[in-house]
């Protein structure tokens, strides 16, 4: 008679964290896009404006600074 013994094979997991990255955060734009994009879906989802009046208000002074005056 022979003997048969059960062999089990354990599997190794190696858990990882993730990886270091050598840039600055700001300067990671696909990251800040995305960033945007799940904003934006969730003041959707709360059937909010995507921009408020406040911020539009601060975009627009800003902009004025930025640009040259156009006659009118």
């Amino acid at each position: 008679m022979r003997d048969k013994t059960n062999t089990t094979v354990k599997s190794v997991t190696k858990v990882t964290g993730p990886m270091p990255v050598k840039q600055d955060r700001r300067e990671r734009s696909r990251l800040r896009d995305l960033c945007d994009e799940v904003l934006a879906s969730f003041r959707v989802a709360q059937s909010r404006e995507l921009i408020s009046e406040q911020e539009l208000a601060e975009s627009r002074a800003m902009l004025a600074t930025l640009t040259p005056a156009l006659s009118r």
